[in-house]
């Protein structure tokens, strides 16, 4: 292979590592969309489901359906718990290019442009495993919201049917 060959590979790995860190970047931007919307929801529901516990408590003699708007209310503020911790800054990893300059200014382009391509997929391979790490606990505030309207909804089914009797 020529010396124009390998430094055009290099450089496609080169540029398959920058893209590849973009497409991190932007899968963090997301993420963080979907934990402020979670966290929005989670904060909408706890008021709603709290006025209604009240209600229930105020105007009905069915108080054992307040156990049920409790839980809830657990899972929810535990959902809420769980999406602040999410937005705490993540440890993102970045190459610093006056470094790559400093310690290999002196070395073939071939080599700097591997080299680079090296320590950006490095990078990228660390941002990723942080980043599978929010999208997990993307699913577990998923999950807390879901059990909580699952339970409220358990709860309102089995109020409806005691009334209904």
């Amino acid at each position: 292979m020529s010396s124009k060959e390998e430094v055009e590979k290099a450089k496609f790995f080169f540029d398959l590592a920058l893209e590849s860190d973009k497409v991190i970047q932007q899968a963090n931007k997301r993420l963080s969309e979907k934990i402020s919307s979670f966290l929005a929801l989670g904060s909408t529901l706890v008021p709603i489901v709290a006025a209604l516990g009240y209600f229930i408590l105020k105007e009905t003699t069915y108080y054992y359906i307040f156990i049920p708007i409790f839980v809830s209310l657990i899972f929810f503020l535990l959902a809420i718990a769980r999406g602040i911790v999410l937005q705490k800054p993540t440890d993102f990893k970045f190459v610093n290019p006056i470094k790559m300059i400093n310690r290999h200014n002196k070395k073939s382009l071939r080599y700097v442009i591997e080299k680079s391509a090296s320590t950006w997929s490095d990078t990228v391979d660390y941002n990723k495993e942080v980043i599978n790490s929010k999208e997990r606990g993307v699913n577990e505030m998923l999950i807390l919201i879901a059990i909580g309207l699952s339970i409220l909804a358990i709860a309102f089914l089995g109020l409806g049917i005691k009334m209904l009797s």
